[in-house]
C-alpha cells in the first residue's frame, strides 16, 4: 500500500468498467486518463498527484458515493491485501487471501461476513466492518458458534486518519473460543446471553457426558428458528436437565414468536419436578392414581393423590380431597400438606414430603385405588342404565343426564348435579324426581296459566266477595319436608282452608278446583254472620273501631278488635278472641264477648292517658 492521508478521500479506482479492470492507486494514475469508482461505478479522475500540500485522490465526474461506502471498500480491498499483517490482541497474523461477503452455511441459517480472511497460519477469521451502526438481530452468535471461527469487528472510523502503511493495525475479538466479548451483542442476542454461556461453561469442563446436553440446546434453538410445532418444542425441552429447561423458559418468555408457549413450558417443567418427587416416594405404579400438586390460590399449593380415569360415561380428574369411599372421607385431610413456592417454577427442594406423612400418603393412594375400582364397576352399571333412553356423563362426582324424547331429541334432566353417593338407585330416584318436576313446571306454564284455568281461579277467589286467595306452585308441606312439592292452596285471613298436592294433569286440577269451591262455601256458611258483623263495625259512622279476622298458629280463626284514633303500633290497645264452636253457637254469645272486648280496649286506652267519650249530635 502507498502512503495515504485524510480518508475518506477516494484513493483507488478501476482502470476500466469490465470484469478485467484493475484497481489503480491514485499515486500511480495518469492525470489525463479517466477511471471508474469501485463503489458507485461513476467516472473519476485523479487530482493532486504530485502535491505535497493536498491529499492525492480521485474526484467524481459522474456518480456519487457516501463516505461510508468508500471506507467499506477501502478496508475490504486494501487493509487486507495479500501479505498484510495485523494483530488480534497480542497475536500476529498475515493475510494469505480474502473473500468478500462469502456465504457460510450453518444449521441455524446462512452467515455472510463482510470479509473472510484466510491467514498464512491456516486460521479463518471473519471481519465485520461498520461505520456508524452494527448488524442487528438475535441469531449471529449461534452461527458463529456453529462455524467455530473467530470474529473481529472493525470500526472504520478508527482508520480515518491513518497515514503510514507500516503501522500494523491491532484488533480485538468480537467472538473467540465460544465467548462473545461484546456486551452489546450479548444483551441483544438471546442465544449468546443464555445458551452460549451454558455451552461455554460445559465445554470448559471438558466432560464428554455433556455432549448430549449441548446438542439438546442447539436442537432446541434450531426448533425455535424453524418455527417448529408446539409439541416438537415441548418434547425437546422435556428431555433436558432442570437447569437447561429453565434457560429455555427464559428464551421462550422473551422471544416473541414463541412467547405463546410460556404457560405450556412452565407446566412442562413443573410436571417433570412433580414426577421426580413422585418417584422418590416409591408409590406403586398405577396409570390412573398418582401423586400430584394442585394450586389453592396464588403460589400456595397442596400435595396429595390424584385420580384420573376416562371411560365412555365417566370422566374423573379430581384430587383425593373430593373422594369418599368405604366411610373414608378424604375431606378430613384438607390442608395436608401445603407448600408456598417462591416462584411459579417448582423446585425439588421446596416440595418436601415429611417422613411421617409418607405412610399416610400411601394409605390414601391405596384407598383411592379402591375408589377407582368402584368407579370402573359403576361404569358398567351406568352403561346398562343408559340403555333406558338416557345419555349419561359422570364428571368428577357431577352428573349430566339427557333423556330421549318421543321425537328422538335429547332433553336435559340433570346438569352438573351432585349426589351424595355413587349408586344407580340414587341416580334413578333423582331422575324420577327431576322428570316429575319438569313435567309439573310445563303443566304450570302451559295449563295453569291458560285463560280457561285463570277464569276458574278468579271465580273461586271472588266467591262470596270475602277475599279468597289461590296459590298454585311449589312449597314445603311442613318443616320436615326436604323438598318442595307442587301444591294448590286456598287461603283467607292469613290461613289455609284447603290445600292439596297436585298431580300434573288436567283431571286432577279440575277435581281440586271443585273441592276447593266446596271448602269455600262451607267457610262462608260457617262464618258468614261474623264476617257481616265485622263489616258493619268497620263501616260504622263514628269510624272508631277496626275489626280484623285472622287465623292463629293453631289454625283457629280469631277476631281482633282495636280503636283507630291512637297509634296502634306504639300503644297496644287491641283485644282478640278465637271463634270456637262454643262462641259461634249463638249470636248472643258473639255480641256479649264483643262488647266485653270493646270495653277492655277503652280501658287499655286509659292506661296510656286517653279516654273515649260518646258525643251526641
Amino acid at each position: 500500500m502507498d502512503v495515504f492521508e485524510y480518508l475518506p478521500q477516494l484513493i483507488v479506482a478501476y482502470d476500466g468498467n469490465d470484469e478485467f479492470a484493475n484497481l489503480i492507486h491514485v499515486k500511480k494514475a495518469n492525470k489525463n486518463n479517466s477511471y471508474y469508482c469501485p463503489c458507485c461505478g461513476g467516472v473519476v479522475k485523479p487530482r493532486a498527484i504530485t502535491s505535497t500540500k493536498e491529499q492525492s485522490h480521485y474526484y467524481h465526474i459522474s456518480g456519487k458515493c457516501t463516505k461510508e461506502s468508500q471506507l467499506h471498500f477501502f478496508c475490504k480491498n486494501w487493509l487486507f491485501k495479500k501479505g498484510s499483517k495485523f494483530y488480534i490482541n497480542e497475536k500476529l497474523f498475515e493475510v494469505a487471501s480474502i473473500e468478500i461477503e462469502k456465504i457460510w452455511y450453518t444449521s441455524f441459517g446462512n452467515y455472510k461476513p463482510d470479509i473472510t480472511v484466510y491467514t498464512s497460519s491456516d486460521d479463518i477469521i471473519y471481519f465485520e466492518m461498520f461505520f456508524s451502526s452494527r448488524k442487528i438481530g438475535d441469531d449471529y452468535f449461534c452461527k458463529w458458534n456453529a462455524l467455530g471461527n473467530d470474529v473481529v469487528e472493525v470500526n472504520i472510523k478508527e482508520y480515518l486518519y491513518k497515514t503510514d502503511e507500516n503501522i500494523i493495525p491491532v484488533f480485538t475479538y468480537l467472538y473467540h473460543d465460544g465467548v462473545c466479548y461484546s456486551k452489546t451483542y450479548e444483551k441483544r442476542d438471546l442465544y449468546a446471553s443464555i445458551i452460549a454461556k451454558i455451552k461455554h461453561e460445559l465445554t470448559r469442563q471438558k466432560v464428554l457426558n455433556y455432549k448430549a446436553r449441548i446438542e439438546q440446546l442447539d436442537w432446541f434453538w434450531q426448533k425455535i428458528i424453524e418455527n417448529a410445532t408446539r409439541d416438537d418444542i415441548i418434547n425437546c425441552i422435556y428431555s433436558m436437565t432442570y437447569e437447561d429447561m429453565i434457560s429455555c423458559y427464559e428464551i421462550i418468555k422473551r422471544k416473541q414468536c414463541v412467547s405463546y408457549l410460556k404457560q405450556d413450558v412452565l407446566d412442562t417443567i413443573n410436571q417433570k419436578i412433580i414426577g421426580t418427587v413422585r418417584d422418590s416416594i416409591s408409590l406403586p405404579f398405577d396409570e390412573n392414581v398418582y401423586f400430584d400438586i394442585r394450586c389453592i390460590r396464588g403460589r400456595t399449593y397442596e400435595v396429595g393423590i390424584r385420580l384420573k380415569i376416562q371411560t365412555e360415561h365417566i370422566v374423573y380428574n379430581n384430587f383425593y380431597l373430593h373422594c369418599n369411599y368405604n366411610e373414608c372421607s378424604f375431606k378430613n385431610l384438607a390442608g395436608y400438606p401445603k407448600i408456598v413456592f417462591k416462584k411459579n417454577i417448582f423446585t425439588i427442594e421446596e416440595i418436601k414430603i415429611p417422613n411421617n406423612k409418607k405412610a399416610e400418603l400411601k394409605d390414601i393412594f391405596y384407598k383411592t385405588i379402591q375408589f377407582k375400582n368402584r368407579l370402573i364397576e359403576y361404569e358398567k352399571e351406568l352403561s346398562d342404565f343408559e340403555s333406558n333412553n338416557y345419555k349419561i356423563k359422570f364428571n368428577n362426582n357431577l352428573y349430566t343426564v339427557l333423556k330421549k324424547t318421543h321425537d328422538n331429541k335429547l332433553e336435559p334432566i340433570l346438569e352438573n348435579y351432585h349426589l351424595a353417593d355413587i349408586s344407580i338407585e340414587s341416580l334413578s330416584q333423582e331422575i324420577r324426581r327431576k322428570s316429575k318436576e319438569q313435567s309439573e313446571k310445563r303443566f304450570l306454564e302451559n295449563y295453569i296459566n291458560s285463560e280457561k284455568v285463570q277464569t276458574l281461579i278468579s271465580d273461586l277467589q271472588n266467591n262470596g266477595a270475602v277475599g279468597f286467595k289461590v296459590y298454585v306452585g311449589y312449597k314445603k308441606q311442613n318443616t320436615k319436608d326436604h323438598e318442595s312439592r307442587l301444591c294448590f292452596d286456598l287461603h283467607i285471613y292469613g290461613g289455609s282452608i284447603y290445600s292439596k298436592i297436585l298431580s300434573a294433569n288436567e283431571e286432577d286440577f279440575l277435581e281440586t278446583i271443585k273441592l276447593a269451591k266446596i271448602a269455600a262455601d262451607r267457610f262462608i256458611e260457617k262464618y258468614s254472620e261474623i264476617i257481616d258483623l265485622a263489616s258493619q263495625i268497620n263501616n260504622c259512622k263514628n269510624g272508631f273501631w277496626n275489626v280484623e279476622l285472622l287465623f292463629d298458629y293453631n289454625g283457629i280463626l280469631n277476631l281482633k278488635i282495636d280503636q283507630t284514633h291512637i297509634n296502634s303500633v306504639r300503644y297496644m290497645t287491641y283485644e282478640k278472641f278465637n271463634l270456637s264452636e262454643n262462641v259461634l253457637s249463638s249470636t248472643q254469645n258473639i255480641y256479649c264477648i264483643l262488647v266485653d272486648k270493646m270495653k277492655l280496649v277503652m280501658k287499655n286506652m286509659e292506661q296510656y292517658g286517653y279516654r273515649a267519650m260518646e258525643v251526641n249530635h
